[in-house]
């Protein structure tokens, strides 16, 4: 939560139902599976394929999967309840592979109030991870735009917030322990389960592992005392862009800038920590995340198609600054208390 100072005037309000599921099944005898992102479609078009998909609600379900599709040389891949990867990062090598979908492995497991400390089963949201922890007065300090994606797919693809301070701002920089499950031999039953803390030298790499080491089961993150971040957003023109970006980086804990080169200018995001009890309670509700009719999506895209064959360069500058306009408008997506 953060208190939130704006000069700008919100001009609409609109509320999104998230995506729809991204993995489709057919029903028939040769059951074949499709799978995409929360956008629809991967940069290429095309969609993933598999043979099954597979639901499992406990770590033993996981392990009872890994070792059958490793004893059968069956490839594996994990996919998160909205799969929000823009890489195909989600497929199965060949089209007969298993995907393991974490959407009902989505329990907070327990809560360390003396090491501020809490463990997620990798399916569990963002939305639902900074809910539980706020119950325990804690706050995961840094964390992406979007409260869609889980546990899980944050550390496995880097997800982060914007900051220079600290650690950084990835989500993984705050785990501190986590659970994998990966393929064996039949010795030990075509897999194993592995658990990982901090000084074990293989964290490292099964934090942002990117689903190739084997399926996360639990993650463990040691979160902070929970607090409100107060914004402010600042237009300037860009000319002292070079001399900026370092210094704006270690003035504020969460600067963030947004640079459009065309126009010339910068938008700043002062964005500060203060405690929890300064008044005011802001909500972040992005605009360009917000569910978009399909016949606009299609309206824009044809308008783009055409700008590119009569290479229009002064319409794209329109619609360019038309977009910047439409966000300060909006006010980036941003209320506090409402308005």
């Amino acid at each position: 939560m953060f208190r939130l100072f704006l000069f700008l005037i919100l001009i609409c309000k609109v509320d999104s139902n998230p995506p729809d599921d991204p993995i489709k099944c057919s029903s028939s005898p040769t059951k074949k599976c499709t799978i995409t992102n929360s956008y629809g479609a991967f940069p290429d078009r095309a969609l993933c394929r598999a043979s099954d998909v597979a639901y499992p609600t406990t770590e033993q379900d996981l392990i009872s999967l890994v070792a059958l599709a490793s004893k059968n040389k069956r490839n594996i891949k994990v996919s998160t309840r909205f799969s929000h990867s823009l890489p195909k990062l989600v497929c199965p090598d060949g089209e007969d592979g298993l995907v393991i979908s974490t959407k009902f492995l989505n329990r907070t497991l327990e809560t360390d109030h003396l090491s501020m400390t809490m463990s997620f089963e990798t399916g569990v949201t963002l939305r639902d991870l900074i809910s539980e922890a706020a119950k325990a007065g804690l706050a995961l300090p840094y964390a992406p735009y979007w409260w869609g994606v889980t546990v899980g797919g944050m550390i496995g693809t880097g997800a982060h917030g914007s900051s220079l301070w600290g650690v950084g701002s990835a989500v993984h920089d705050y785990v501190v322990g986590l659970r994998i499950i990966t393929p064996a031999g039949p010795e030990d039953g075509y897999a194993k389960v592995w658990t990982l803390s901090n000084g074990d030298p293989d964290l490292n790499a099964a934090r942002v592992s990117l689903g190739v080491l084997g399926v996360i089961s639990q993650v463990t993150l040691r979160l902070q005392p929970i607090f409100k971040r107060s914004i402010t957003f600042l237009e300037k023109d860009d000319s002292d862009l070079g001399d900026q970006v370092g210094s704006f980086g270690n003035q504020h804990e969460f600067a963030d800038m947004t640079w459009y080169p065309s126009q010339r200018k910068v938008i700043y995001r002062i964005d500060d920590r203060v405690s929890s009890n300064v008044s005011g309670n802001g909500l972040n509700n992005f605009t360009p995340f917000r569910s978009t009719l399909s016949a606009v999506l299609a309206a824009l895209r044809t308008a783009e198609e055409v700008q590119e064959l009569r290479g229009d360069a002064n319409g794209k500058c329109i619609d360019g600054k038309l977009a910047t306009s439409t966000l300060k408008l909006t006010a980036y997506g941003y209320t506090n208390n409402g308005n």
